[in-house]
């Protein structure tokens, strides 16, 4: 049975006990590299050829809203699993449904000037992608906040820190948000001029209103994944 509370910071279990061959995250302060490019053009050109260049590292790689270079651990097969199935359902739906794009964990989201994220799964509505250029002549980023993000918190990432990078979505304008916590069996809910809400080990998440016949089952995709 569901149960739903206004989200509190949880204790960081997980995070604090990460596989021995994970990378270890860390961030620099890239400030002033990024005062010497001009414009969200060239910002993205640098830190895709970056991100490129450093590919092989066994890093993701951001940008916050602070100008600081964000290096997170690659995400291993259980990562890139329950991501995958998160997107494989938000793409079936969408595709079958209202349209739209549907971004992956490498999608690139253009934040107030200088940040770049990327969330783990992603839903873009029709109606924002009506005003773009045509396919081909776009911007390498996502320019605006999506509709829809989610984030599936993995070992080198503490509650506290996902948290924090919700409330940085919301901030910029998505209307939905979900911070999904494997290891502590838990959704996190977001939206704009709410609380957080936490559902505690659901079997199932709902979308609606923003995602209109969009249900995922987070029980069988993500927690109880073997």
């Amino acid at each position: 049975m569901t149960s739903q509370a206004v989200a509190k910071p949880q204790p960081d279990v997980a995070a604090n006990s990460p596989d021995a061959d994970m990378p270890a995250p860390f961030s620099l302060d890239i400030s002033s590299i990024l005062a010497l490019l001009p414009d969200d053009d060239s910002l993205d050109d640098w830190f895709l050829r970056f991100t490129a260049d450093n590919a092989d590292l066994g890093y993701q790689f951001e940008i916050d809203e602070h100008g600081r270079l964000r290096a997170m651990a690659s995400e291993g097969m259980d990562g890139q699993l329950r991501s995958g199935n998160l997107y494989i359902d938000l793409r079936f739906w969408s595709d079958e449904g209202p349209g739209g794009h549907v971004i992956t964990g490498n999608g690139l989201v253009r934040m107030p000037w200088p940040g770049r994220r990327g969330p783990d799964a992603g839903w873009v509505a029709p109606e924002q992608l009506s005003p773009l250029a045509p396919a081909g002549q776009r911007p390498h980023g996502v320019p605006f906040a999506p509709h829809f993000v989610a984030e599936i918190r993995s070992r080198s990432n503490s509650v506290e820190e996902q948290q924090a990078k919700m409330e940085e979505w919301i901030a910029h304008g998505v209307s939905l948000g979900w911070l999904i916590d494997p290891f502590l069996r838990q959704v996190h809910v977001y939206r704009p001029n709410a609380d957080p809400v936490v559902l505690e080990d659901p079997e199932t998440v709902s979308g609606e209103p923003e995602l209109t016949g969009f249900v995922f089952n987070v029980r069988s995709r993500i927690f109880d994944l073997e």
